[in-house]
């Protein structure tokens, strides 16, 4: 009987230890503002978002989109900007900061803001099979009187 006992504390002590230095399946979070960003009507806006713990997201797909993951306002995959997957009137009304890739850190500016912007804007980091999002709003100054 005290066999027993000291093998099931000694494999409970195992899996504890095992749980415990387990890599996690959680590879990273994305973060970005939480408040809404109000963007000048005809200006342009930045949005930014960045991965949590940081690390090198150059060789992940980052896209940004709307209401549609498969049209997206900007996509970046495999080291490069695919802007024949993007949204026609996004074409030439984006850019795509990657100085901080690196550190996990983006930045899309939409330049000439139209009435069109206003909404949700998604930042979606994907590293294989694991992916994670962060959403920003952006409200339009001057749309509808609003200043």
């Amino acid at each position: 009987m005290e066999t027993k006992g000291r093998s099931l504390s000694r494999y409970l002590g195992i899996m504890l230890l095992l749980q415990m230095t387990a890599p996690s399946s959680e590879k990273f979070t994305v973060t970005g503002l939480q408040e809404s960003i109000l963007a000048p009507l005809g200006g342009e806006v930045s949005l930014s978002c960045q991965l949590s713990p940081p690390q090198d997201a150059g060789h992940m797909e980052i896209r940004w989109f709307r209401n549609r993951y498969t049209q997206p306002v900007h996509l970046y995959k495999a080291g490069k900007d695919l802007y024949g997957e993007t949204i026609s009137r996004y074409v030439e009304r984006t850019k795509f900061v990657k100085d901080d890739i690196k550190d996990g850190n983006v930045t899309l500016k939409i330049f000439n803001v139209s009435v069109d912007d206003d909404g949700k804007y998604h930042c979606f980091f994907r590293d294989g099979d694991f992916y994670e999002e962060t959403i920003t709003e952006v409200k339009v100054a001057g749309k509808d009187g609003f200043f």
